[in-house]
Formats: structure tokens, sequence, C-alpha cells
């Protein structure tokens, strides 16, 4: 059987930003419900802190786009967001996860504290709507049409970038320009670790709930719950949380080395055994 062309998506890179893009309009528009939580009982603050009530929505829309991926190259895809792997996935995470907590709690004594609850909405939107966008479909596309071991670290090293250069943008925003900067390499290191899980794992829902798990701690703050979650200065514990990205980055190059391709390949490919990319 011949293969089957999806044209642009069957080029790894331009299929990487159009899945990019399209993940995000997709988690927008889920995000629209974000705005009748912040007008119900749970949108309990107003103002500034009542943009952190919001994430489920554009949660909802991120799977919608996992969805949509999945039946798109139906029957071909196993999909990537599944238990197995999970545990696995966490693990490989924890050393990162608990430097970060550490930087996290630092902060809370430097801030103080805010709402728990708007926290917890809050980390729902990067962390289902942003693994998706900048790791699970662009990532997972990648992986079916590449035909070298070599090919690997090019999509780690793309996504991670990617994600880093996506949160300097926060200076258009209002954010302190020193520290987007920082939070542009911290999301790089960040970004380094979570990718590497997902192409060890093949499962994004690790990434997922490691990230959520990041923001959650880092919302709770009290000077990033009445900021709408833009950085305005460093202080002690944001060090601690760089730190846990340097970590990270190394952590990430050591996961994905030479040693682990012919396994992340073979683990890919079994994911799609009935791939577009194989001839039938």
């Amino acid at each position: 059987m011949k293969t089957r062309n999806h044209k642009i998506l069957d080029h790894p890179i331009l299929g990487y930003f159009l899945l990019l893009v399209f993940a995000m309009v997709v988690s927008e528009l889920g995000g629209m419900i974000d705005g009748v939580i912040n007008h119900s009982a749970l949108g309990i603050a107003s103002g500034d802190t009542a943009v952190l009530g919001s994430g489920i929505g554009t949660a909802i829309g991120a799977l919608v786009a996992v969805g949509l991926f999945k039946l798109w190259f139906r029957p071909d895809f196993k999909g990537c967001v599944q238990a197995k792997g999970l545990l696995t996935g966490i693990l490989l995470l924890l050393p990162v996860l608990v430097i970060h907590y550490i930087g996290s709690v630092v902060s809370w004594t430097t801030f103080g504290t805010g709402s728990v609850l708007l926290a917890f909405l809050a980390a729902f939107a990067p962390g289902f709507g942003e693994e998706v966008a900048f790791r699970g479909l662009g990532v997972a596309n990648y992986m079916r049409t590449i035909k070298s071991e070599k090919q690997i670290k090019v999509i780690f090293w793309l996504s991670s970038l990617v994600f880093g250069l996506i949160h300097v943008t926060n200076i258009f925003a209002g954010g302190d320009p020193l520290s987007c900067a920082v939070q542009g390499l911290y999301a790089t290191g960040i970004g380094m670790a979570l990718g590497a899980v997902y192409l060890r794992t093949g499962n994004l829902l690790p990434c997922i709930l490691g990230h959520m798990s990041l923001d959650f701690m880092e919302f709770i703050r009290g000077d990033l719950s009445h900021s709408g979650g833009l950085m305005t200065g460093m202080g002690v514990g944001d060090w601690i949380t760089c730190f846990a990205a340097v970590v990270g980055a190394a952590w990430g190059l050591w996961l994905i080395r030479s040693k682990y391709h012919p396994e992340i390949i073979a683990l890919w490919n079994d994911k799609w055994s009935k791939g577009s990319n194989t001839v039938r």
C-alpha cells in the first residue's frame, strides 16, 4: 500500500509549527468556558486576581485538540494521553520537580500566598494547553515522519527553545524585562526535561501533571496571584526554581543521550505501528 500523504504535516518542522498553532487556537476556543467560571461561584475574586480563576476551559480545548489529532490519523496513532508510562514519566521528572517545589515554598515566605483554589484553576491552562501545543501534537507528528535516530535531538531542541522564547514575550504584557528574560531561560530548561520525558515514554500525561504541579505551586504566591501570573521581580525562591531549570536541562540531555535513541525510535514506531509512513 502506498504511503499516505498528509501534505504539510508530512514535513516535520512545518508540521510542528502548524500543529502548535492549531492546538493553541483550539485551546483558546475552549478557554471561552473560563469566562463563565470567572462569573460563577468559583470566580471568588475580582480584578486581576480573577484572571487566575481560569484554566479548565483551556484544558478542555487542549484535550479536544488531542482528540482531533488522533481522529485525523485514525487508526494509525495509538495516542499520547494514557496510563501506560505515567508512573515512569513522573519518576523521571521527580528530581526536577522536588527542587522546583522547594523554590516555590521559599517564594511563599517572601511574597506570601494567595488563593489555593484560583491557583489550582490557573494551573490547568499551562498544564494542558502548553504541553499539548509545544510538545504533544508537534512532537508526536515529528516522530511519525523521521527516518534517523540523529533527528531525535532536532525536535528536542526545537520544542524546548520555542517553549522558552514564547515565555519571553511576557514582556509585552507588562512583565519586568529581566524577569521575563530569566523566565525564558527557565522555561527552556524545564522544557528540556519535559520534552525528554515525553520522548522517552511516548506519554504526555506525566508532562501535563508535572507542569500543572509546578505552576500550581507558583500561582499560590501572593505576588503572582495579584499580577495575573506575570513576574515583577526575582526573589530567592525564583533563583532556586531557576536552578531546577538548570538541573532540568542537564537531566533532559542525559535522558535522551544516544544510548537511548534506539529505545526512543522503537517506542514511537510502535505508537505509529500502523502509521502513514509505513509501506503496507
